[in-house]
């Protein structure tokens, strides 16, 4: 999203520099009623014969270009990095989320095997106070872990 998003910019900026730089260095040459040659960045009114002629101005041929490959060098190398960042933040959060899981997994795995133990199970309630479980807890608390050990590994 973000790539394309600054491909885009890139695009229309790369389009509006060039567009503005072909229109700045364009001047319409007319004569008017009165013979006098007239030279405007506007065209004449219509039906007036005209000629185009390029802006001799204080910038050197090709240094538009130059400042715009310049311009379209900086945003590929920004679009570059950025995509570079991009893809190393979803590889460290996918390497996260394995991780997790993994964790996940091997906590469900004892939970299993404490639970089809002989050994009693005690856990707090509410207040803090150590319960130890019947067979019917125990029993529900063991499909839990088995619902977690299904989903956390088997992927």
């Amino acid at each position: 999203m973000l790539k394309r998003t600054l491909l885009c910019i890139l695009l229309a900026g790369s389009c509006g520099l060039m567009t503005a730089a072909q229109a700045q260095q364009l001047i319409y040459k007319w004569t008017d009623e009165q013979g006098q040659p007239k030279y405007s960045e506007l065209p004449p009114p219509g039906g007036i014969p005209y000629e185009t002629v390029r802006k001799s101005g204080g910038v050197a041929p090709g240094a538009e270009t130059k400042d715009l490959a310049k311009e379209q060098e900086e945003l590929a190398r920004k679009l570059a990095e950025e995509e570079a960042k991009t893809q190393e933040e979803q590889e460290q959060a996918q390497k996260e989320v394995q991780d997790a899981r993994a964790r996940n997994c091997e906590i469900a795995r004892k939970n299993v095997e404490v639970l089809q133990g002989d050994r009693p199970v005690v856990r707090p309630d509410a207040k803090g106070n150590k319960v130890t479980l019947d067979a019917q807890q125990r029993e529900a608390e063991l499909q839990k872990a088995r619902k977690d050990l299904d989903y956390f590994c088997n992927p």
